[in-house]
């Protein structure tokens, strides 16, 4: 039990994934993986509220898991929000397949619960190998850079503290705490694309290598930073990808760019092969000023971004927008859509999809730059002075 909460733990600080202090919606289906993550969520210290999602789509083992995420959150005394869908009905309407259904329904009713309850992050229980089968599904299908990057750590106020550890530790951790979980019978079957990957390639890659899972997620962590790099982004993964990519040459291995940065990282002394370049960030075609107006003299277009200089407590970060960003669209109340969406409607090419940028406070989409911006940074009444940036 000890090393599950260590490898959690440490995933979580290595990552930046939540602070000690924030409160945490844990999303529970009553599975493995989520009944796993809560147990190891409160073990750890943190806040949490729970959330079951009832997509009634399995007739009376949707009613067994609500009934046991009920109990268990009711022993762990933990509070918790069941939210009912209809599931088949939402498919018809938006024309899309269950499972996408289900997924966007589910993690519209996260944000929303997020909102409402002041929470800080939502947790959901995607591990090491769930990551890996991500990866070999968007291979098969075909993709690119983006596609063979995993799942990552934190997508916006998504985050995901069980991607560095195993199916198999999370059933150990269980069994040693003698904490029961409920199995979906469709999980077992063969009907799903995902399935077939799970029950089928992966177990044969394994008898191939057994660390054939480990070499999937290191080469996923590689693309990721060669996916940060392109934009223009400063991260861990980049930095590893940069150092890999040069150091190579020189006789590095991973392991032993990993133990670099490490030693860069503590100020320890260390030796860097000379062949190693210098790189530049790409820096944004973005103007910046400070002004000061009143509300009703401001320019509403989509290619500049007004913000009361007190709301300013977070950094400001600029990034490629992502699979499942969500922002609260300018004038739509606090609803709030997908970036995705946003872009379908503004009938942008691919190319200029692709190359959508968004400006964030802190975790929060302040503006998806040159289109809209986000209703919760509104300009209030009382504001004298103005960062104002300029789409350029």
């Amino acid at each position: 039990m000890k090393d599950f909460k260590h490898s959690v733990c440490d995933f979580i600080q290595q990552n930046a994934l939540v602070r000690t202090d924030d409160h945490l919606l844990v999303c529970v289906s009553g599975g493995a993986d989520s009944v796993a993550l809560l147990r190891v969520m409160i073990s750890l210290g943190y806040t949490c509220r729970a959330v079951h999602c009832n997509f009634h789509l399995r007739g009376e083992e949707s009613e067994r898991d609500e009934a046991f995420v009920r109990n268990l959150c009711q022993q762990l005394k933990v509070e918790l929000d069941v939210v009912d869908f209809d599931t088949a009905v939402y498919a018809s309407e938006h024309k899309v397949s269950i499972e996408m259904a289900a997924r966007e329904q589910r993690y519209e009713a996260f944000e929303q619960l997020r909102i409402r309850h002041g929470l800080d992050a939502i947790c959901v229980g995607h591990h090491a190998e769930d990551s890996a089968e991500t990866v070999l599904m968007n291979l098969i299908r075909g993709t690119g850079i983006d596609g063979l990057t995993g799942i990552r750590p934190r997508n916006g106020h998504i985050v995901r503290p069980l991607l560095g550890v195993t199916r198999h530790d999370i059933t150990t951790y269980l069994n040693a705490l003698g904490q029961t979980w409920v199995d979906d019978s469709t999980n077992a079957t063969d009907d799903y694309a995902r399935n077939r990957v799970r029950h089928r390639l992966l177990p044969l890659m394994e008898e191939m290598n057994p660390a054939a899972v480990q070499n999937i997620l290191t080469t996923a962590r590689n693309l990721r930073g060669t996916a940060d790099i392109c934009d223009s982004k400063v991260t861990d993964e980049a930095a590893t990808t940069l150092l890999h990519h040069y150091l190579a040459p020189s006789g590095y291995n991973s392991t032993q760019v990993q133990n670099l940065l490490e030693a860069l990282r503590h100020h320890r002394s260390t030796l860097i092969p000379r062949s190693v370049a210098s790189l530049q960030a790409a820096i944004p075609s973005l103007r910046f000023s400070i002004e000061k107006a009143g509300v009703d003299g401001l320019c509403r277009s989509g290619d500049i971004l007004y913000l009361d200089i007190r709301q300013l407590g977070a950094p400001i970060t600029l990034r490629r927008w992502q699979e499942g960003d969500r922002f609260c669209p300018f004038g739509m109340g606090g609803r709030t859509k997908l970036v995705s969406d946003l872009l379908t409607d503004a009938h942008l090419s691919r190319a200029e999809r692709d190359n959508q940028m968004v400006l964030c406070i802190g975790n929060d989409i302040a503006w998806v730059v040159g289109l809209r911006s986000d209703e919760r940074f509104r300009v209030p009444a009382d504001a004298t002075e103005l960062l104002v940036v300029k789409k350029m």
